[in-house]
């Protein structure tokens, strides 16, 4: 994934901007950058429909994603761009996204939610894959 990540930096044209990728647990990383006082002006969140942890924790969207949007609010800076989730779980509307949004975010902008598609080859049909939900200022 970091690998692919790079390759999107680059072909956006942003090899020379400042950009770390971390691949670690992201409620240990976020407690961490709370307990250093670092913020961010946008998130990009993706998380897994299912997985498991180092220590068998197990970690389910529809149960987790909640938490994990209100710890991450608490490292946005105090005039912060966007967050954006997106997700891929089965049988969760955009809406739900939306709504957990808009009940962390504490601040004036915009919240917008929809289905993630790819158009389909020789056809006008768009082929629904995903969801997602974005707060932007």
């Amino acid at each position: 994934m970091v690998t692919w990540a790079k390759e999107n930096v680059t072909s956006s044209g942003l090899a020379d901007k400042k950009v770390r990728y971390i691949v670690d647990d992201v409620v240990k990383f976020v407690n961490r950058e709370i307990r250093r006082g670092n913020t961010y002006d946008a998130i990009i969140m993706d998380p897994p429909s299912y997985g498991r942890g180092a220590k068998g924790e197990i970690w389910q969207f529809e149960n987790n994603i909640y938490d994990l949007v209100k710890i991450c609010t608490k490292v946005l800076s105090d005039n912060p761009l966007f967050f954006l989730i997106n997700s891929y779980t089965t049988g969760i509307s955009c809406k739900v996204l939306e709504n957990i949004l808009k009940l962390q975010i504490n601040k004036k902008g915009k919240f917008t939610s929809g289905e993630v598609g790819l158009p389909m080859s020789n056809s006008s049909l768009i082929l629904p894959c995903g969801i997602f939900a974005r707060w932007e200022s």
